[in-house]
């Protein structure tokens, strides 16, 4: 990619030229005698010369969330702390782009072993210059993570190197617009984070408060743009499936590996725009398998025709990316997701609702298992077979200043999730021990993560089997039930009762 775009912004001191939200109540009264924490809320970093100018210019920004797995704590069980602080440091030694700064406000947090970065973007700044910022930032991580001696360094860094932007590449990132308003300078933004899980995960989401009714009320008694319901993109996820139904042999890996290298050129995908409520039985049927996912939302105008982009996940699988070693499937790709809250969108309370029924996704332990995902405060670690998590933070964003104002995390400890984890880990525990390696606790075999082994003991397996004539009994074929000569007829002082 030639010189680096980014780099400190002009006239940066460093550190001193951000606000951090850990020291907001410094010189003022203390209005508790002890702080009791019941959550780990991250610390915010915000870019002072912009966060607190006087007159701000209303124009376009951009929320990012960005998150990746460099290298994990005791297996891929938690993000180390100097690994976060590395990558957090990286970012803001070089947070500018002709001279101005990329993020005006940003966190940096984990879930499970996966950190990410999700900031306020400035309007003029180019899209690729933030991910290449994120690109570098995260392969510092996984040095650090390398020199930690910490498990899987660069994991989720599957490309060998930056070409223009993070799709393809491995990382989970999206980008969301914030509206531009001078009336009202709040924007809620909820952000959810999840490990050791799929895309497809979100779906609960998506198909939960934005579609029914027992989750969100708004739906039907809402005055806002709600009531109309709202525009669904569904994305085909699986482009080795589509080269089969292209033409392409199951079994023929050059093949397949030739089709979806067509499919995935000119950074394409296959998509479906659904309407609800009107599709609601389509949107639910396809929505049920790993293959289809809901990666945008729209509301709707007055004409019921697409209007305002408030919700977007990172819809991308790995085993869709090309590396020297062929397509790989580096991990069950571990999705991050930006929605607005209130207003024309659901409350945090009605997004988040549908996990309150603890429902199974696939990842977990080898990215290689259906299990149910576990509600966690943010910045927790993965436990009991290592997954699968979700976390969900709201941020309160002035999108005026482009500043993070304050942070509510959605999954805190002292809340009704107590119960839900609780609930959760019961029937994770009962599932996963009473099915073992069987299925449906562990997943159909083109769908595991860490397969070579499998591919090696099948195909030696495969050689074994024969072509015989079909086992029937009773047709003087010689045959018994357990493969040898017939039974002994019945007699000889014996009564079939014997």
């Amino acid at each position: 990619m030639g010189d680096k775009r980014y780099g400190p912004p002009k006239g940066s001191t460093g550190m001193s030229d951000y606000h951090q939200s850990r020291d907001e109540l410094a010189g003022l009264p203390q209005t508790v005698a002890e702080k009791i924490p019941v959550t780990n809320t991250p610390n915010i970093f915000s870019y002072k010369s912009y966060v607190f100018a006087k007159n701000p210019a209303l124009v376009q920004r951009y929320i990012k969330a960005t998150k990746a797995d460099v290298g994990g704590v005791g297996g891929h069980v938690v993000a180390a702390e100097e690994v976060k602080s590395i990558i957090a440091k990286f970012v803001m030694d070089n947070n500018g782009y002709n001279g101005e700064p990329i993020f005006t406000s940003l966190i940096v947090t984990h879930t499970g072993d996966d950190v990410a970065v999700t900031g306020i973007m400035a309007e003029s700044v180019d899209m690729s210059v933030v991910d290449e910022l994120m690109w570098d930032a995260l392969n510092e991580g996984a040095r650090k993570a390398a020199e930690l001696g910490l498990y899987g360094p660069g994991q989720d860094l599957v490309a060998d190197a930056f070409t223009g932007n993070l799709r393809g590449t491995g990382p989970a990132t999206v980008a969301l617009a914030l509206p531009v308003r001078k009336d009202n300078a709040s924007q809620t933004v909820l952000v959810s984070y999840a490990d050791k899980t799929e895309p497809m995960a979100f779906n609960y989401y998506a198909t939960g408060a934005y579609l029914l009714p027992r989750f969100n009320t708004g739906l039907v008694i809402a005055a806002s743009k709600m009531k109309r319901g709202y525009i669904f993109d569904v994305v085909d996820l699986d482009t080795k499936a589509q080269a089969i139904e292209a033409g392409a042999h199951p079994r023929d890996q050059k093949a397949l590996d030739g089709k979806m290298e067509e499919l995935a050129k000119g950074l394409q995908e296959k998509v479906i725009s659904l309407r609800g409520p009107e599709d609601l039985y389509d949107i639910e049927g396809l929505c049920r398998s790993s293959r289809f996912v809901i990666a945008r939302i729209w509301s709707r105008n007055d004409n019921g025709e697409r209007d305002s982009l408030g919700y977007i996940c990172s819809a991308e699988r790995l085993h869709n990316i090309k590396t020297k070693k062929g397509f790989t499937y580096g991990g069950k790709d571990d999705p991050v997701l930006l929605a607005f809250a209130q207003g024309d969108w659901p409350a945090p309370g009605e997004i988040t609702s549908p996990w309150a029924a603890a429902p199974m996704v696939a990842g977990d332990c080898r990215g290689s298992h259906n299990l149910h995902i576990l509600p966690m405060p943010i910045n927790s670690q993965t436990s009991y077979w290592s997954g699968p998590i979700i976390s969900a933070v709201t941020l309160s964003c002035n999108i005026h200043t482009g500043r993070i104002g304050a942070i509510s995390d959605q999954f805190a400890l002292g809340t009704p999730w107590d119960v839900v984890r609780q609930q959760a880990a019961q029937l994770a525990i009962q599932f996963r021990n009473a099915h073992g390696i069987k299925q449906p606790a562990t997943l159909h075999e083109d769908e595991l993560e860490y397969q070579e082994g499998w591919k090696e003991r099948r195909a030696r397996l495969e050689q074994s089997f024969e072509f015989r004539p079909a086992f029937t009994l009773g047709n003087g074929d010689g045959h018994s039930v357990n493969g040898g000569a017939k039974p002994a007829a019945v007699g000889a002082g014996k009564s079939e009762t014997d």
